[in-house]
C-alpha cells in the first residue's frame, strides 16, 4: 500500500477518476468522429470502459465510507478497479491510435 493515511488516497483516487473520466470524454468525441459504420464497435469497447469507470466508483465511495480502522482492504480493492480501468482505457486509446496510423 503506498499510502499511509485515507485521506491521502482518497484524494490520489479522486484525482485518478477525475482524469481517467476526461480520458473517457476524449475518446468518446474521437470515437463520435469516425464513419458511422464502425461506431458500434467502437462504443462497445467504450461501454467496457464506462462500465470500469462506474466500478471506480463504486470503490473510491466504498473507500470514503469505510472506517478508519478498515480502510486498507477497501484502498486495496480500489487500487485494483483502477488498475483494470488504467489498462481499458490505454487499450482503447491505442486500438484508436492503430487505426488513425493505419487510415
Amino acid at each position: 500500500m503506498r499510502y499511509r493515511d485515507k485521506t491521502s488516497c482518497q484524494s490520489w483516487y479522486e484525482r485518478e477518476l477525475n482524469e481517467a473520466g476526461q480520458r473517457l470524454e476524449f475518446l468518446r468525441a474521437c470515437i463520435h468522429r469516425l464513419r458511422l459504420d464502425l461506431r458500434p464497435d467502437w462504443e462497445r469497447r467504450l461501454d467496457e470502459v464506462r462500465g470500469r469507470h462506474n466500478r471506480g466508483v463504486a470503490r473510491l465511495e466504498a473507500l470514503r465510507r469505510a472506517s478508519a480502522d478498515c480502510w486498507t482492504p477497501a484502498a486495496e480493492r480500489a487500487e485494483e478497479a483502477f488498475a483494470a480501468l488504467r489498462d481499458s482505457l490505454a487499450r482503447v486509446d491505442e486500438a484508436l491510435s492503430v487505426r488513425a496510423l493505419a487510415a
